[in-house]
């Protein structure tokens, strides 16, 4: 007797002394064939054993429908693997640019090295030979927790691992590649906020002071207007206008599994900056050195060669050394576990002390004003101690509209 149940297809039958039961539950993403649920009722052919049967074939299209068929029926409706899924995930998200217009659709290229090293080094040793559908929420646990005692992952890094591996799973769940997501069981290791670590306008200062003309070029631009690695890096000379005292963040230079790429900003949106007299001053000296370097390679120097350059402005630095540069000059001034990108929270945490409007502060930044209050909301001065005298202000009101003359 065939049964529609919810848009799910399901028969049973009568045979050699038992109702025999079938659901239908998909398509094997690998080898394309039917995937059926089958199961055996023992019960009498007549009446009260059909009831018996429609029951059960029943309860077996509400556990497809809902996901939460038991692991031994789950094992049984596909064979596609963890690195099967993950090989399919990163497909369907694989970066790739727009003939047309040159942008990039999918992940960012940066995404992409990410997920593909957290595969590569973490997950798929461990997972890659199982079935995707198989996999528990106690197993992933125990993943989680030998990625920290063995590998000697920090909890954030083991934590992205788990965003990663529920992110595949929600999306094969949408296209019915596995039937529950265990990630969802699963319990990655708590990580805590860490605290903002702000390098003080003279420590950086010590550290222009000891760099290389070039090289402090580029830090006080990433101190004083807050670039980011690979905006600063994707500048060429017909984005600084030295007459208004402004540059033009259009591009950005992110790394990938295949090497450096350009793409558009991280807001994927350009924006401009104005910069002050000293930075100026600082541009200005440093395109005549690039000038000068252009010369002795014989490149030709224009309005498309790079600002951040080794080669006479035909390629950019590569996106890992002006890290490298600030860790070696910082070491030397007595700086110690300050980041490159923490000059990042310098200039944001001084425009704001400085009472320099949100809106301003993100447009340097290349972010969101929520992004801004998000992250330095404790830098703003006044609106805590503001609220403290407003909330006095309206109690002691109501203490004297209460107390009689």
């Amino acid at each position: 007797m065939p049964a529609n149940i919810g848009g799910m297809k399901g028969h049973k039958r009568y045979r050699s002394g038992a109702w025999r039961i079938t659901v239908f539950a998909g398509w094997d993403p690998v080898t394309n064939k039917r995937i059926n649920i089958c199961e055996t009722v023992k019960g009498p052919d007549n009446k009260a054993g059909a009831k018996l049967a429609d029951a059960r074939l029943a309860e077996i299209v509400t556990s497809v429908e809902t996901n939460s068929l038991p692991e031994r029926q789950v094992q049984e409706t596909t064979r596609l693997t963890v690195a099967e899924l993950a090989e399919r995930w990163e497909a369907s998200n694989r970066p790739r640019q727009n003939k047309r217009t040159g942008d990039w659709i999918g992940w960012s290229p940066k995404t992409a090295k990410t997920h593909a090293d957290n595969f590569r080094l973490y997950i798929l040793p461990v997972l890659g030979d199982r079935r995707a559908g198989a996999v528990t929420g106690l197993q992933l646990d125990d993943l989680y927790q030998r990625l920290e005692q063995e590998h000697g992952l920090s909890p954030s890094v083991v934590a992205r691992c788990h965003s990663q591996i529920r992110a595949m799973y929600s999306w094969a769940l949408r296209k019915k590649l596995v039937l529950a997501n265990p990630a969802a069981a699963a319990d990655p290791p708590k990580v805590k906020a860490s605290q903002l670590k702000v390098p003080a306008m003279t420590d950086v200062r010590k550290v222009i002071d000891i760099s290389p003309p070039t090289f402090a070029t580029y830090v006080q631009i990433a101190a004083t207007i807050g670039a980011r690695r690979g905006t600063a890096l994707a500048l060429r000379w017909s984005n600084v206008d030295l007459d208004k005292n402004r540059i033009t963040f259009e591009r950005a230079i992110a790394e990938s599994s295949t090497g450096s790429v350009e793409k558009g900003t991280k807001a994927d949106r350009p924006y401009v900056v104005s910069v002050g007299a000293s930075t100026a001053r600082l541009l200005a000296e440093h395109r005549k050195r690039c000038i000068e370097a252009a010369l002795r390679v014989g490149a030709d120097f224009g309005p498309r060669s790079f600002v951040f350059s080794d080669d006479g402005g035909k390629n950019h630095w590569n996106p890992s050394w002006p890290s490298h540069a600030w860790k070696r000059y910082a070491d030397k001034a007595g700086i110690d576990c300050v980041r490159l990108h923490d000059l990042r929270h310098t200039a944001a945490s001084q425009m704001l002390m400085a009472g320099i409007p949100i809106s301003i502060v993100a447009e340097r930044l290349g972010c969101t004003e929520a992004n801004v209050l998000r992250t330095y909301r404790h830098f703003i001065p006044g609106s805590d101690q503001e609220a403290a005298e407003l909330m006095d202000r309206m109690l002691d009101a109501e203490v004297a509209v209460a107390t009689p003359a």
